[in-house]
C-alpha cells in the first residue's frame, strides 16, 4: 500500500467545517489515494496522560495504537466521544466514509523526546492505509498572544533546527559524543500544545522538514488554513 502524507494543519475549528474550508482540505488529499482510516493527533491543556477518543468504526485501529504506546510505556485509555465533528471532517476531506476515525488528544507537559516517541510509534500507520493528521485548532477569540502561525519564521527556523539538531544526533551517535546539549534541550517539558503537536508531526515526518507547504483563504472573517505536509 501507498505510503499515506503527513498533514499538520493549523486552523479554527469552525473554518473547516465550512464549504470553502471542506473543499481546501479536500485538494490537500491526492484522489488516487486509498484511505482506510484516519486519525487525528491534538493537543490540549488539562489533561493528566494521551488519550484516545474513537470516534466512529469498530475500534481496531484505537485497540491497536493502545497496545502499540503501552509497549513505549504510554498508559492511554480509550473512551468514545458523542460529538462527530472530526467524523465529519474526514468525511469532508474524501468524500467517503472511513472504516474508523479516531483522536489521540496529547496531554502538555511531557518532553519533546516523548512527543517524538508517540509520533514514531504511529509511523507505521503511514503505510496501512491510515491517514494521520496533526491538527493545532485555534481559539476563535484570538486571544492567544503567543501562538506562531505554521508559516511565522520562528516556526520555520525552529524546524530547521531540530533537523539540524537530528543531524548531529545522527553523527554523534557512533561516537563518545552523545550530544549533551540537544539531549537537555529534548528533557525539558513543552507547556505549547502547539509545540506539542508539532514535534509529534516532526517525527512522523522522518525528522525532516516537511516538503510542502500550504495556506488557504476560508472565509471573509479573516479565518485561514495553514500547515505542512510531509510526503514522503
Amino acid at each position: 500500500m501507498t505510503k499515506l502524507p503527513v498533514l499538520y494543519l493549523s486552523c479554527e475549528s469552525e473554518a473547516l467545517t465550512g464549504p470553502k474550508g471542506q473543499a481546501s482540505l479536500r485538494r490537500l488529499i491526492k484522489p488516487d489515494l486509498v484511505v482506510k482510516s484516519v486519525a487525528f493527533i491534538t493537543s490540549e491543556k488539562g489533561f493528566a496522560q494521551p488519550d484516545i477518543i474513537h470516534q466512529c468504526g469498530k475500534g481496531a485501529l484505537a485497540r491497536h495504537l493502545q497496545s502499540e504506546m503501552k509497549a513505549r510505556g504510554f498508559d492511554v485509555s480509550i473512551n468514545s466521544s458523542r460529538a462527530d465533528g472530526l467524523k465529519l471532517l474526514a468525511e469532508s476531506m474524501m468524500q467517503l466514509i472511513p472504516e474508523e476515525v479516531i483522536e489521540l488528544r496529547l496531554n502538555t507537559g511531557m518532553t519533546s523526546e516523548h512527543y517524538r516517541n508517540i509520533g514514531h510509534c504511529l509511523e507505521a500507520l503511514r503505510e496501512q492505509g491510515v491517514l494521520l493528521i496533526c491538527l493545532d485548532r485555534l481559539d476563535t477569540d484570538g486571544n492567544d498572544t503567543n501562538y506562531h502561525r505554521p508559516h511565522d519564521s520562528y516556526t520555520r527556523n525552529l524546524i530547521r533546527q531540530w533537523e539540524d539538531e537530528q543531524r548531529w544526533v545522527s553523527v554523534m551517535s557512533k561516537s563518545a559524543l552523545i550530544g549533551d546539549r540537544v539531549a537537555a534541550g529534548n528533557a525539558s517539558p513543552v507547556a505549547d500544545p502547539t509545540l506539542c503537536v508539532l514535534n509529534t508531526a516532526f517525527s512522523l515526518g522522518g525528522m525532516k522538514a516537511p516538503q510542502r507547504l500550504f495556506g488557504f483563504s476560508l472565509n471573509e472573517n479573516s479565518e485561514s488554513l495553514a500547515g505542512f505536509g510531509w510526503m514522503q
